[in-house]
């Protein structure tokens, strides 16, 4: 009979202290260690498209937006694809506090990641908005916590995408997914 291999927890100093490769982008959440290959091209073209114009959008409005950043929150590692803040600046090799937006873009190997795991543990440590990007699709989920509110924006259907949490924020999708 096969008995299952009881998981190995991590503490962060455990994380900390672990070799990391190069390629390979290491969260630690909820003790396990999640390790996900570098994105792929189109995943980086419409992250990079997705940047821009959240930066235009938000630079003057005190907001910073920020690509691949270690997001620490109650001793858990997550690196978002997109995280936005507003009135604080990033400093170090980590952000420590809770932004207003974060952003995933999912492809097969992080969907459930960013869709189950990750959206549980973003609405639980209190971010306020949660994207969830579907390059295939041309999608994007917009969780919106402090409500309970969820609006996908779509190329096609409803390019025009509004944040709950960031009123003058407005994205046009139609240059995103280029």
């Amino acid at each position: 009979m096969n008995v299952a291999k009881p998981l190995k927890l991590y503490t962060l100093e455990e994380f900390e202290q672990m070799t990391k490769e190069e390629h390979i982008t290491y969260e630690l959440i909820d003790g396990l260690v999640m390790m996900s290959p570098r994105p792929a091209a189109k995943h980086q073209l419409v992250s990079g498209n997705l940047y821009a114009e959240l930066r235009a959008v938000l630079r003057k409005n005190n907001c910073n937006v920020i690509q691949e950043f270690d997001l620490m929150l109650e001793h858990q590692i997550f690196v978002p694809d997109l995280m936005i803040t507003c009135g604080d600046k990033f400093e170090g090799n980590r952000y420590e506090k809770v932004p207003q937006i974060v952003i995933e873009i999912a492809d097969i190997s992080t969907a459930s990641r960013d869709c189950i795991v990750k959206r549980n543990k973003y609405e639980q440590l209190g971010i306020q908005e949660y994207w969830i990007v579907s390059p295939e699709e041309e999608c994007i989920d917009v969780l919106c916590f402090t409500d309970s509110s969820h609006t996908n924006y779509c190329v096609k259907d409803n390019p025009l995408l509004t944040s709950c949490t960031l009123p003058e924020l407005t994205v046009d999708l139609t240059g995103i997914f280029e």
